[in-house]
């Protein structure tokens, strides 16, 4: 306790109330140069506007907005030292021989407990428990749904440096085993060991590379329990944000391969969210953060094809991706002194995943499936509210509400129009009581300012989250809570008259 002695807690406290201020200030610049941005996109074209808004949504915001979240984790760290030296001096007072709550060990957290029991856990510590629990016992909280994110984010960056090192020498193990086998491991299945290994150590070289990106950001999930690592990564801050978004990939999508491409267009849609958060409410400064979650094993290409367990034709992978992601999606709430507008993004196999999901209650208020072979039911009513309750706000309606689940299927997309092959239940196209959004080329008046805005089509299976793509503005606006903006279009195509369901039969 030496390094706390000294320390002036009315010193830490000022200069932590003072890091809070500056870190609205900052964020108060940020809003209003969105919004200067936002009105000279109003009045003027040309491919200056062009280099200023890349500019601005590639550098500055980004830079801004870490800035903000930098000030506001110093702030943090100080309040943390001062709770801590109080403690240490109450501690250190003969007339006090009891060792303080805030000073005893901090106790584990509830075995098999909720997001709502680990929130609780959490909340009873002291700071200074806290603190101990991140520094000595990472592991207990690194992917413990229900804790606020700021820890899990410090416990799971810890682990990374550990797990690497675990890695590192199994490695050398293995490599030392296939050394001596004269069968390279075929027999043993050694060598198949050492791929994995391989691979798990690319996962950690992805992920450290994509939170070194500018922009703000947490590492809410770390497990390399499996065959292949999973993790989530978040844009902006899950503890604050007014507004956020969780993206469920598809097959074939994994750490090593795709999370740095992913986590790029949903920094991209963050920022498109943002803007248009503030273009349908210029006077409000609300905050948007977006997660991609690859938090199961999706499938894969290849052999797994004829493995019904692993198989993209199967949805067994899909129950046990959504087992996982609804205590995840419970615990922003959870963790949160207020609810957060919660959107459910799922892309491909990752819709279905997201749409078992939905069968539980997870506080999510808007979904948006998009190239999907299908929602692993033939009826809407299956993922909304549940009859008879009113929806009366977020965690505690079960369900989401009529006319908040919305498709989008690109033209040229395959996947979207094998529903009928697969037992996914019909084409979402033809599901009663969605709401379809397009993907095709559009022309958006902006009601406000009269703005005339032109975004891209999108087309084909891989192409939904493009920048500036219709399918990605629809997306932003549902995210930002002004659904009232999106533009509709069916997305029906030549394949969904194949894939019309036969009445009668679901």
């Amino acid at each position: 306790m030496s390094e706390l002695l000294g320390a002036n807690t009315d010193v830490l406290e000022r200069n932590a109330e003072s890091l809070s201020t500056d870190a609205r200030r900052v964020q108060d610049i940020r809003t209003m140069a969105q919004r200067a941005v936002a009105e000279l996109q109003a009045g003027w074209n040309g491919s200056d506007l062009i280099r200023l808004t890349q500019q601005w949504e590639q550098q500055a915001s980004p830079l801004l907005a870490g800035a903000s979240a930098s000030l506001d984790t110093c702030a943090a760290q100080l309040r943390a030292q001062s709770s801590a030296q109080s403690a240490a001096s109450r501690f250190d007072d003969a007339s006090s021989p009891a060792i303080p709550k805030s000073m005893a060990p901090p106790s584990p957290p509830p075995t098999r407990g909720s997001p709502a029991d680990h929130a609780t856990w959490w909340r009873s510590l002291s700071t200074l428990q806290q603190e101990r629990v991140i520094r000595e016992h990472p592991e207990w909280i690194g992917n413990l749904d229900g804790v606020s994110f700021t820890a899990p984010d410090l416990a799971n960056r810890a682990l990374l440096t550990t797990d690497r090192n675990g890695l590192l020498a199994e490695r050398e193990r293995l490599e030392a085993v296939l050394q001596g086998d004269w069968s390279f491991g075929v027999l043993t299945n050694n060598d198949a060991l050492l791929d994995q290994v391989q691979d798990k150590l690319a996962s950690i070289d992805v992920i450290e590379a994509t939170l070194a990106q500018s922009g703000a950001r947490q590492l809410l999930l770390l497990d390399l329990s499996h065959e292949r690592a999973q993790a989530a990564i978040a844009n902006g801050n899950l503890e604050t944000a007014d507004h956020v978004a969780v993206f469920v990939p598809g097959m074939t999508s994994n750490v090593t391969d795709t999370m740095k491409e992913y986590d790029k267009a949903m920094s991209q849609l963050q920022q498109r969210a943002l803007s248009e958060s503030i273009r349908a409410h210029p006077t409000q400064s609300a905050t948007t953060a977006t997660v991609t979650w690859i938090g199961y094993q999706t499938p894969e290409l290849g052999l797994d094809l004829l493995n019904p367990d692993k198989s993209v034709a199967s949805d067994h992978t899909a129950k046990d991706g959504a087992a996982l992601l609804v205590p995840f999606l419970r615990g922003i709430d959870a963790s949160r002194d207020h609810d957060a507008h919660l959107t459910l993004l799922g892309h491909s196999y990752g819709s279905t995943t997201a749409a078992l999901a939905l069968r539980k209650e997870t506080g999510v208020d808007d979904a948006v499936f998009f190239g999907s072979p299908g929602l692993d039911t033939n009826h809407v009513k299956d993922l909304l509210l549940a009859p008879g309750h009113a929806s009366a706000g977020h965690i505690d309606t079960g369900h989401i509400d009529t006319g908040h689940i919305y498709y989008v299927e690109a033209r040229n997309d395959p996947i979207g129009d094998v529903g009928a092959l697969l037992p996914f239940g019909v084409d979402p196209s033809h599901m009663d009581g969605i709401e379809h959004a397009s993907a095709r080329e559009s022309t958006v008046v902006d009601p406000v300012t009269g703005e005339i805005r032109h975004f891209t089509e999108s087309t084909g299976h891989s192409s939904y989250l493009v920048d500036k793509s219709t399918s990605q503005y629809n997306m932003s606006v549902i995210v930002a809570g002004v659904p009232n903006r999106t533009v509709h279009d069916s997305g029906e195509g030549m394949g969904d008259v194949l894939s019309w369901p036969v009445p009668g039969t679901y």
